[in-house]
């Protein structure tokens, strides 16, 4: 699979977790996806680890670098046929087949290292391997639950410059714009105070 061309982001432990949904999270660890050339902050099985423990996925410790190294490799292709699948819906267009095709293939393969097993009175989903490649499997299956939903998904976009991060808009009237408030929007906030004032210096 070909990669858009990007830089080193921001370091993967810096990234908050602010899009309401793991998988999203995960494709977030690009930033400034509408931008010509994004940053990335997935760069190393050790990048994919240190994340995986800030999303709540236990890791075992590694006991291949060749398989940690294509363990990534593999997360890293299934990041940009979401990417894809989400650039589409949120431009109104067709889903590329290609990526529904990947996905469709990854959450099968998920199906190997997790089972059904008793808990509190019903079935749920357990893992059954904690290697890297696991995660992967756990985020392919969480990705194809996510855009086979029957109702309407509150996908957005931060406008926010050098941004771009996906969320779930879950406020009441659907209006948020920006993964967060406190960032992107109080940025959004001040360049519009300082031309503001600019505009009364000039007048």
């Amino acid at each position: 699979m070909t990669f858009i061309a990007r830089q080193p982001g921001t370091p993967i432990a810096q990234l908050d977790h602010r899009a309401g949904h793991r998988c999203l999270d995960f494709v977030n660890s690009l930033v400034a996806t509408n931008e010509p050339v994004p940053r990335d902050s997935l760069l190393t099985p050790s990048d994919y680890r240190i994340w995986a423990g800030m999303a709540g996925v236990a890791v075992d410790p590694p006991e291949s670098e060749t398989a940690d190294q294509a363990a990534l490799e593999r997360a890293r292709e299934l990041r940009e046929s979401i990417l894809q699948i989400l650039t589409a819906m949120l431009d109104g267009r067709p889903t590329p087949a290609a990526a529904v095709e990947h996905l469709t293939e990854e959450a099968a393969r998920s199906f190997r290292s997790r089972r059904l097993a008793p808990a509190d009175g019903h079935l749920a989903w357990q893992r059954t391997r904690r290697d890297l490649d696991s995660v992967t499997d756990l985020l392919a299956a969480e990705a194809a639950e996510l855009f086979s939903r029957p109702e309407p998904l509150p996908l957005k976009r931060c406008i926010g410059s050098n941004c771009g991060w996906f969320f779930l808009d879950t406020s009441r009237n659907k209006s948020r714009h920006w993964c967060s408030m406190t960032d992107c929007g109080n940025r959004a906030k001040a360049r519009r105070h300082r031309a503001r004032r600019q505009e009364e210096r000039a007048g």
